[in-house]
């Protein structure tokens, strides 16, 4: 792989990633602030996991201690 293709490839994911936290966003605030690891999952397509993984980088969305992800905008 190219320094150009492996670029390409590293911006394709930073886009990709900031798209699947935009669409968290907007599942919890559909749900008024909070929701399950699960149904953010299924709004940004992809697995419980790697809805984790990104969930665990964000600072303005966290884990209950019950579980669910909370969005912590306005609190």
């Amino acid at each position: 792989m190219t320094s150009f293709e492996e670029a390409w490839y590293l911006l394709k994911a930073e886009m990709s990633e900031k798209e699947h936290e935009k669409k968290i966003i907007s599942c919890l605030k559909k749900r008024g602030g909070a929701a399950s690891l699960s149904d953010c999952a299924k709004e940004c397509g992809v697995s419980s996991a790697e809805c984790k993984k990104l969930i665990d980088r964000m600072d303005n969305v966290k884990f209950s201690p019950h579980g669910d992800v909370v969005l912590m905008e306005g609190l």
